[in-house]
């Protein structure tokens, strides 16, 4: 593997960790439907810290790194591959992003980023210029429509039914049978966010485009002039980050009006996560950090594995030992992190001996029409390390 793809692969999984960390709220807890009527507190200090820190430098920081690196995979495979061979490979996608919507958990990406992914075909023959025009055209549509939102009533629901509801919800989880669980979700969870299709897609085309930006400008090559530009949006992202994010924790501090908040959050996403891959970019190749960040880049590789895994084993664990609505955001932190790390050796191990992780191999297979390689030549291996 080339060293431009190690690091494509390495924020990759810097993104997968950040994005687990944000996504063990609503795994652990009834966040779906709390955020829905507007609950947000937490009884204990340290707790309530933590959902400032994870709001303001975590929250709807990692999924656009995501999206970003989706687009710029999708210029990748378009080099070498077909427009029949991005069918096959999108509709998999699809399929395998709504079966983990249906019946795991409703905050799954796949299927906005199979139906998404369909837009790139318009642009990929497109000229940079043109491409970056379009994806900050969308991204800035999307957040002026989070800024009129601040003006519009919210929609009240009178507090019992808001209890009556939650207290459904959180039982539903605790205690439901399997498929009376998946049919409860389907109507609460499923329908509301399938309807929110439309309105994520424009984000997500966004930084797709910007990944196919970065493509066509060849900025995952290290170079001179690419480190020159990284410096300069290095700069540029961090100081708009910490303005965007001083003004998002005053109002999270003071609780003023959580379209505000919420519009704040996604804005300063924007920022930090140019910030947070040009970092990534610029610090990869110094000894220290590239010791830090390396072992990233075997999560990265079996990226689709580990994110159904992350979410398949984390709500089957809190259903199982029912601890669901039992921990708090802290004890759910330090789960996240020991997934975390158990799947950085599981992946570590996994890619001594395959080629691929197991759900990658599959969609490699069906994107191709035909078996791929899977078990790596052990022999041929040993051979070449010992020369």
């Amino acid at each position: 593997m080339t060293n431009r793809f190690k690091i494509i692969d390495t924020i990759r999984g810097l993104a997968l960790f950040g994005i687990l960390l944000v996504n063990m709220k609503s795994f652990q807890s009834s966040e779906f439907i709390d955020t829905m009527f507007g609950k947000t507190s937490y009884k204990d200090d340290f707790d309530q810290g933590l959902y400032y820190f994870l709001q303001l430098f975590i929250q709807m920081k990692f999924y656009p790194m995501f999206s970003f690196l989706f687009g710029l995979g999708f210029y990748l495979f378009m080099i070498k591959s077909t427009l029949s061979n991005f069918v096959s490979r999108t509709l998999f996608l699809f399929l395998i992003g709504m079966i983990h919507l249906i019946f795991i958990w409703y905050g799954d990406i796949l299927h906005v980023y199979a139906i998404t992914s369909v837009f790139l075909i318009f642009f990929h023959k497109l000229s940079s210029k043109t491409v970056a025009i379009w994806s900050i055209s969308l991204l800035f549509a999307y957040h002026l429509f989070l800024f009129m939102t601040i003006f519009v009533p919210a929609s009240t629901i009178p507090t019992a039914n808001q209890s009556q509801v939650a207290l459904e919800y959180i039982q539903m989880y605790k205690e439901a049978p399997y498929f009376e669980w998946v049919l409860f979700r389907f109507n609460i969870e499923v329908l509301p966010v399938l309807q929110q299709l439309p309105i994520v897609m424009i984000p997500v085309l966004g930084w797709f485009l910007l990944g196919l930006f970065a493509g066509k400008e060849k900025l995952y090559e290290r170079n001179h002039t690419n480190i020159v530009r990284m410096k300069n949006w290095w700069k540029i992202s961090l100081f708009l980050g910490l303005i965007t994010v001083c003004l998002n924790g005053l109002a999270l501090l003071t609780k003023f009006d959580d379209s505000i908040a919420y519009f704040l959050t996604s804005l300063s996403g924007l920022f930090l996560a140019v910030f947070y891959l040009t970092t990534s970019y610029l610090f990869s190749s110094r000894t220290f950090f590239k010791k830090i960040l390396s072992p990233f880049q075997y999560v990265g590789r079996m990226s689709l594995t580990n994110y159904l895994a992350q979410s398949v084993i984390v709500i089957f664990f809190f259903r199982f030992f029912q601890l669901y609505n039992t921990l708090t955001l802290t004890e759910g932190l330090l789960i996240s992190v020991a997934i975390f790390f158990i799947q950085l050796g599981f992946s570590y191990l996994w890619l001594l001996y395959f080629h691929y992780g197991p759900v990658e191999w599959i969609w490699r297979s069906f994107t191709y029409q035909k078996i791929s390689p899977f078990f790596i030549n052990k022999e041929l291996h040993t051979f070449k390390i010992q020369k």
